[in-house]
């Protein structure tokens, strides 16, 4: 910076005074006054205002290297995330609980057999029928075997069942078999077989038994009681005279066999032989929070936990099986265990790296079938059974954690939390006045694993202190999503002032954006199958470009060069000139402060100092525009700043047409203003 000092001009004006002949006299005798010339001036001082000046170097402004325009970029890259958390949840399950009654048992079939001499049943008959059959045995020779009268033989023991103690039988056959080795036809038998205490089973009838001859009599069990300790009583017997002469012995013996076959019990104590309990099927509903429909889920982790019990005073062999849950290599879940007769017992089932397929059944989704078959072990000696002894299972699937789930997750509104971003736009604050950037771009960055249609509605607005909001005002956009299941959609949607009221929000400036966005999951319903993995997330990145395309008013900035006051010493008047070479697409008013050596103001004044740079069509700068200017100063202005240390330049500025056009910054922007003084010196010589 240059500058001038008061005793130069005054050695420079005596110079010229010397070169006068005469009139030097005159003048030195103080009759004549000499003024200086007001086209003799002296530079003092040249501001170069750059784009720098206009930007102060702000770290998010960017130059374009192809063109040099300029821009203010700002990113964050992590505006809205949504974790898997926040679009669905596995819960563990509901436990379930299925109980079977063991009801109607097997039993082992049996037979009794018991030889009925004609001893045994002499007592019995009448004192003519005993002496008559005494005196055919006595003979030893070939008689005819004497008549025996219709008449009871009495009760005889049939023999003990040992397959049960009693049994309540619900189906069965009891097959009564009657070989008859007497020299005699049998014309009439009605046998009573009876339980203990004369407690009838059933009758047996037959006829006409020829000897050496057989007849068999069944009796239904069905619904009846048997003892093991069973007895009979002959109500009728009835042999006739026989014809023949044959031999006649009281050892002969009537050959007597029960069978029990097909026997099925209500109740019993009874020998259980081994037996199979059938299947029972149980379909579990998955229970979702909010009705989503699950196909497929691939567990990191979990269990199926399974208690039982039984009545029965047995063990019960089971298995189970679950066709819905199979490990990666296709094999479904199939376990056996054995319940004892006792306490109740448990078994987990570990489901790390299962596959839960649950669209199966007919309904195709959220439904799980368990399959259990049992079979009874023998037992050991007879034990207590009944049709209502059960075995009760109950199960849950507990911890679930999945590596991935298939299905369909419903229409829902997923909701992020505000996040308040603060917005650093120093350039743009440090403008002041007001202005309007006509061609600002909002991008937001893409990421999404979740394998879905979503649609934003993004809720962003810029905040200052004092005003109202401004809100983006955009119409919901879709978000692009995965179609491979572990892959991720990289995609973005712009915001600009077609589509949005994003140059109202960036001119507020605003000092924070408020950002929140409500994601719509499967807008348009069920159009494919939803996916989501342990690590699907969905994050929105920010990229903010504005370039300094604008339209401006009451806009400022300026510069401070040193100056010494001292120049206007013994000064009466003095002019500031002004000559600028304007490269800013602006109109220009200036206002300058003289300040001293604290930067307190001493003197001010505003000047309309230059015009903007001629523009094209498209607001850039063609050419620059070059202007004069003078600022007057009388002796009672130069008397406050013969102490000043700085001359202080506000340029305060406004786009063409009053601040509405539109025009373009660029990188070689600059303004330069000279300044130069003109000073008149009241001197007597």
């Amino acid at each position: 910076m240059r500058f001038i000092k008061l005793t130069f001009l005054l050695l420079g004006l005596l110079l010229q005074a010397a070169c006068i002949d005469d009139n030097l006299r005159k003048i030195m005798d103080g009759k004549v006054k000499v003024a200086l010339d007001p086209d003799i001036a002296a530079p003092v001082g040249q501001f170069n205002i750059t784009i720098a000046n206009l930007l102060r170097n702000d770290t998010l402004v960017i130059q374009d290297t192809t063109n040099g325009s300029l821009k203010i970029v700002y990113r964050d890259d992590s505006l809205i995330r949504q974790d898997v958390s926040d679009v669905l949840t596995i819960p563990s399950q509901p436990s379930n609980t299925t109980k079977a009654k063991v009801g109607k048992l097997n039993i082992d079939a049996f037979n009794i057999q018991r030889s009925l001499t004609i001893t045994n049943v002499l007592p019995n008959l009448d004192p003519l029928t005993r002496r008559a059959l005494f005196l055919a045995d006595s003979l030893a020779l070939p008689t005819p075997f004497p008549e025996v009268p219709m008449q009871g033989g009495g009760l005889h023991t049939l023999g003990s069942v040992s397959s049960f103690t009693s049994a309540n039988f619900d189906a069965g056959n009891l097959q009564f078999n009657i070989t008859n080795n007497w020299n005699a036809t049998i014309q009439t038998l009605v046998i009573d077989l009876q339980n203990p205490g004369n407690q009838s089973v059933g009758k047996i009838r037959v006829f006409n038994v020829a000897p050496n001859t057989s007849q068999s009599v069944n009796i239904d069990l069905s619904g009846k009681t048997l003892f093991s300790n069973l007895s009979f009583v002959i109500d009728s017997l009835y042999i006739p005279l026989s014809t023949q002469l044959v031999p006649v012995s009281l050892a002969q013996a009537m050959e007597l066999s029960v069978s029990g076959n097909g026997l099925r019990v209500s109740n019993a104590v009874a020998q259980i032989p081994g037996q199979d309990l059938g299947n029972d099927t149980s379909t579990v509903a998955f229970d979702m929070p909010d009705s989503e429909e699950i196909y497929e889920i691939l567990l990191d982790s979990g269990s199926l936990d399974l208690s039982f019990n039984s009545s029965l005073q047995l063990a019960i062999a089971c298995s189970l099986q679950i066709p819905g849950i199979r490990d990666l290599a296709g094999q479904s879940v199939l376990r056996g265990f054995v319940i004892q007769s006792g306490p109740p017992g448990n078994l987990s089932i570990d489901l790390t790296n299962k596959i839960i397929d649950l669209k199966l059944l007919n309904q195709g989704f959220n439904q799980l079938q368990i399959l259990f078959s049992k079979s009874i072990l023998p037992s050991v000696g007879n034990i207590s059974i009944d049709q209502n002894d059960s075995i009760e299972f109950t199960y849950a699937l507990n911890n679930l954690k999945f590596n991935y789930v298939k299905g369909y997750f419903g229409q829902k509104d997923i909701s992020s939390s505000p996040n308040a971003v603060d917005l650093d736009l120093t350039t743009l604050k440090d403008l002041g006045g007001t202005f309007f950037l006509a061609n600002p771009e909002l991008k937001l960055k893409i990421q999404n694993s979740i394998g879905a249609p979503l649609n934003l509605d993004l809720n962003l607005s810029g905040r200052k202190a004092g005003q109202s909001p401004v809100f983006l005002n955009s119409p919901n956009r879709a978000i692009p999503h995965p179609t491979v299941l572990g892959s991720t959609a990289i995609g973005q949607i712009s915001y600009n002032r077609n589509n949005s009221s994003l140059p109202q929000l960036i001119s507020m400036p605003p000092d924070s954006i408020l950002a929140a966005g409500d994601i719509r999951l499967n807008p348009s319903g069920v159009t494919d199958t939803n996916f989501i993995t342990k690590n699907s997330f969905i994050q929105l990145g920010v990229e903010m470009e504005m370039p300094f395309e604008m339209s401006a008013s009451g806009v400022g900035f300026g510069d401070t060069l040193e100056f010494d006051g001292a120049v206007f010493e013994s000064l009466k008047a003095a002019t500031l000139v002004f000559k600028t070479v304007n490269g800013f697409p602006f109109d220009f008013n200036a206002r300058f402060t003289f300040m001293d050596s604290t930067y307190a103001p001493l003197f001010s004044d505003s000047l309309s100092i230059m015009e903007s740079a001629i523009i094209n069509a498209d607001g850039e700068v063609i050419d620059t525009k070059s202007n004069i200017s003078r600022l007057s100063m009388n002796e009672s202005n130069l008397i406050p700043v013969r102490g000043a240390k700085y001359l202080a330049a506000r340029l305060t500025m406004q786009t063409p047409q009053n601040g509405t056009r539109v025009v373009k910054l660029y990188s070689d922007y600059s303004i330069i203003l000279k300044v130069g003084l003109e000073a008149k010196v009241d001197v007597q010589l």
